[in-house]
């Protein structure tokens, strides 16, 4: 006689990884009650004060002609520390497609129509981050990422969608998210942010 499968035994559900689409990839897809526990807040030691954290959309899902570049409004995320900014596009289906690079861009005033934004930048520098002794002029640093990885190569093919994070520490109490299409041909992108104090 076969055995029974335990009823507290998690199910095998195919789905497809975003890195190795041809691979065959299951989650474990726990019971009801280890669900509720999962999306339970984490509880912290006493003493530890927890971080505020945020989620805000920076731009909306957006569809962005090949070789163009899509901005949004100007958003207020003063009080937070640090911003994790996802850009999630279309997928990637072959190896001569390309991405999006993710630009993010601080300025101490809000947009004002007419007059647009005053002091708005994508370059810094950060002292405390690094510091070159013996050079007296120090290059900044554009607030941006390519849709390249760090070996040159392009990024994954296949998948549900293509992501990719910049995190940066909060230079301004307001940020603009613009994403440029490396590709010729249109696909849709947007950018959420993980903001935390």
């Amino acid at each position: 006689m076969a055995a029974k499968p335990s009823a507290n035994k998690p199910k095998l559900v195919k789905q497809i990884h975003t890195r190795r689409p041809d691979f065959n990839y299951f989650l474990l897809e726990p019971d009801h009650s280890a669900i509720k526990g999962l999306l339970k807040p984490q509880t912290f030691v006493k003493g530890c004060q927890r971080a505020c954290t945020k989620i805000v959309t920076l731009l909306p899902k957006t569809e962005v002609a090949g070789r163009t570049e899509v901005g949004y409004q100007m958003i207020n995320v003063d009080g937070y520390r640090t911003i994790n900014a996802y850009v999630i596009s279309d997928p990637l289906n072959g190896t001569t497609q390309r991405g999006f690079t993710l630009e993010l861009s601080f300025s101490l005033h809000p947009f004002v129509s007419g007059v647009g934004v005053v002091g708005e930048t994508s370059f810094f520098f950060n002292f405390d981050g690094y510091f070159e002794p013996g050079t007296l002029s120090h290059k900044t640093i554009q607030c941006e990422t390519s849709d390249l990885t760090t070996t040159g190569g392009l990024p994954r093919i296949g998948g549900i969608d293509l992501a990719h994070i910049l995190r940066t520490p909060v230079l301004g109490p307001y940020v603009r998210a613009s994403v440029f299409n490396e590709d010729n041909t249109a696909r849709h992108a947007e950018v959420r942010a993980y903001l935390s104090t």
